[in-house]
């Protein structure tokens, strides 16, 4: 068994995952409070979490699961998520006014629209929008990979209509 024991290790790890841990943690909760709250709380667990490390799968895959355990966890605690309370400083800035503008109010959609679909479909195209595979995503979430694949496209199904209802 190999686990991580030494704080630098943590640390570093930690600094590695840091923009997954935020991405995943908006993703799940886009109130900013409740955001930087998650994020927190997702890096305390993978933190605590990483002695117990084995090697019957990726380190990668390990702290996703620990990230969505996480999340999960703080579903069933608070709320959820309101539409009016997007958290605008995730949008990404482009070079130009312009494209920044698009990209922005694309991305507002799509947040918009991931956040409208049920849980079990949010969690497989987060994983997805993080560029987990099939496999991945299965052992992240304990679900067959036909299963990740049946809800992937419905997901991507409700996402298209979702989105051209915006247009």
């Amino acid at each position: 068994m190999v686990s991580i024991t030494k704080d630098t290790e943590k640390e570093a790890l930690l600094a590695k995952f840091w923009p997954q841990i935020s991405r995943a943690a908006a993703g799940y909760e886009n109130r900013p409070a409740l955001s930087d709250e998650l994020a927190q709380e997702m890096a305390l667990s993978v933190w605590r979490s990483l002695e117990g490390f084995n090697d019957q799968c990726s380190l990668n895959t390990y702290i996703y699961r620990v990230i969505h355990n996480t999340a999960i966890d703080h579903i069933r605690r608070h709320s959820k998520i309101s539409e009016d309370e997007l958290d605008e400083a995730m949008l990404c800035e482009s070079p130009t006014p312009e494209k920044s503008a698009l990209q922005a109010q694309r991305q507002k959609q799509l947040i918009v629209a991931v956040n409208q679909l049920p849980l079990s479909l949010r969690q497989v195209m987060l994983l997805k929008l993080e560029d987990l595979n099939n496999i991945e995503m299965s052992e992240v979430l304990g679900l067959s990979e036909a299963n990740i694949g049946v809800r992937l496209h419905r997901a991507k199904e409700q996402l298209s209509k979702l989105l051209a209802g915006m247009n």
